[in-house]
């Protein structure tokens, strides 16, 4: 009966983990949640990377592909719309969810014909 327990906890925690990581030219960087900030109509999500450099995430991400042929599969897959195309086959999207940013990110970067996805993050000015 013990074990049950805490196979049924650990099962739970696995399907509501969220990720707490990116791709980062193809290596995983960790990030750990520092708070959440609302502004004035935006909600941002604060994660501590690895060097303690402070990143900012909303519902907004990156996405760089091989070729564009799968871009609308991807937009209805993950529930995404474009908000600008910045460059050949670099667009910047948008998530229904911001909590959904980084996940749906790391999900796209594991596609065979993404060369990145990563969140728009926002990073604090820092005088040279």
């Amino acid at each position: 009966m013990k074990k049950l327990v805490i196979i049924c906890i650990l099962l739970t925690q696995l399907i509501n983990a969220k990720d707490s990581y990116f791709y980062k030219n193809d290596e995983m960087v960790v990030l750990t949640p520092i708070s959440s900030e609302t502004r004035t109509f935006q909600s941002i999500d604060y994660y501590q990377n690895e060097k303690g450099i402070l990143l900012g995430v909303k519902d907004t991400l990156f996405l760089k592909l091989q070729n564009n042929q799968n871009l609308q599969n991807y937009l209805n897959e993950f529930n995404l719309s474009m908000i600008k195309e910045m460059s050949e086959n670099l667009y910047l999207l948008k998530t229904t969810d911001k909590s959904l940013t980084i996940d749906i990110a790391n999900r796209l970067s594991e596609k065979e014909d993404v060369a990145y996805a990563h969140p728009d993050f926002i990073k604090k000015r820092v005088k040279r």
